[in-house]
């Protein structure tokens, strides 16, 4: 709820204020956060930071308006895969200093000794920021350039003006992206949907344990960072609604796969398939947005992205939880289903209209 305007608020001055300086001021809101979690003893008084955290997403669409104009078109996949590759590394390590710090000195001190070993290294991130980050145009095309230039309203006008550009170019977005933003809500929707009960069904359903679950998990990460950015590479010399579609289609009986299975073998294999395929849709999906949208209206659509990422997770965390309560395996079954209808929408979009072309006169030399 404080997410979504929050969102729609950074989308709308995005264009008026630099970029680096909404993502250089909005970083601070993460280790103000991190101050109150140390302070916090019940969960009242931690409910008032996680609150006031979401407010951080006015941040967003500056940074991925800079992430996008980073970006090339030729090798944008690729360029993007690496990025969430390299952001989600850390990932891959602080859970083992928060598991050991938990371990060794209990939950409540444990929590709080890592909420200051956080407090401690984030200063590292808005320096690098200061430092380092640098608001480019440079790989826009002349057509772009001369668009945004145009379009860019003067610093003395007033922000409703600025409001008012914001909802104008929301409403001027491209027609095509409304199925691939539509696609893109079942598939959030359905990953929603299962993920977090997929360690319900892996311990009190397959009656994994905990350290197998955590291989599980391990592996996963692992394979995603190993393949995301080679299979972005692909998805860039390829047509990228294919890959889109390619990618839910091969996805979809994966889940329903899952549920037949009870082997710790037999649900990691089927879990790690299920990134192999999965794990480009991302980042191949961001990129094909970006191309279709100009540039002075890509904020516009990065706070539509976020709200509707926002709503997606949390219509189907619900809707897991109703069906998971019902029986463990409708989540899975209703995954199927989703990711189907992605790649029905995906197909029909794209692909309906390139089986239609007017034929072509030929005249004879």
């Amino acid at each position: 709820m404080i997410g979504i305007p929050a969102t729609i608020g950074g989308g709308a001055i995005a264009g008026r204020y630099s970029l680096k300086r909404i993502v250089i001021l909005t970083s601070w809101i993460g280790p103000a956060v991190i101050f109150g979690y140390y302070f916090s003893n019940s969960w009242t008084v931690l409910s008032i930071p996680v609150l006031i955290g979401a407010t951080g997403a006015i941040g967003s669409t500056a940074w991925r308006q800079m992430v996008s104009d980073a970006t090339v078109q030729k090798s944008r996949t690729a360029q993007l895969s690496l990025y969430q590759t390299l952001t989600t590394l850390p990932s891959m390590f602080a859970p083992l200093v928060g598991g050991y710090l938990v371990h060794a000195m209990g939950t409540v001190d444990g929590f709080r000794a890592g909420a200051l070993v956080a407090l401690a290294i984030s200063p590292i991130s808005t320096i690098l920021l200061v430092k380092f980050l640098r608001e480019k145009d440079s790989n826009m095309t002349q057509v772009e350039h001369r668009q945004f230039a145009y379009n860019k309203p003067e610093p003395q006008e007033s922000a409703l003006q600025y409001t008012r550009d914001f909802w104008s170019n929301l409403a001027r977005l491209p027609k095509a992206l409304i199925p691939l933003l539509s696609a893109y809500v079942l598939v959030i929707v359905a990953n929603s949907t299962t993920g977090p009960y997929l360690i319900f069904y892996g311990t009190a359903i397959a009656k994994l344990d905990s350290f197998q679950w955590g291989i599980i998990l391990s592996l996963q990460l692992l394979l995603a960072n190993i393949i995301r950015t080679p299979l972005g590479i692909v998805s860039d010399r390829f047509d990228k609604k294919k890959v889109l579609l390619a990618s839910v289609i091969a996805t979809a009986p994966l889940s329903t796969f899952l549920i037949l299975e009870n082997s710790f073998f037999g649900i990691l294999g089927i879990l790690l398939a299920m990134i192999a395929t999965g794990v480009s849709y991302g980042p191949t999906h961001e990129a094909l947005q970006i191309e279709l949208t100009p540039r002075e209206r890509r904020p516009a659509l990065f706070a539509v992205y976020d709200v509707l990422r926002n709503v997606s997770v949390s219509a189907g965390t619900m809707i897991g939880a109703v069906l998971f309560t019902i029986n463990y395996a409708l989540p899975f079954y209703g995954f199927t289903m989703m990711e189907m209808g992605a790649g029905a929408i995906i197909a029909c979009a794209f692909f309906r209209k390139s089986g239609r072309q007017k034929p072509v006169a030929v005249t004879s030399q």
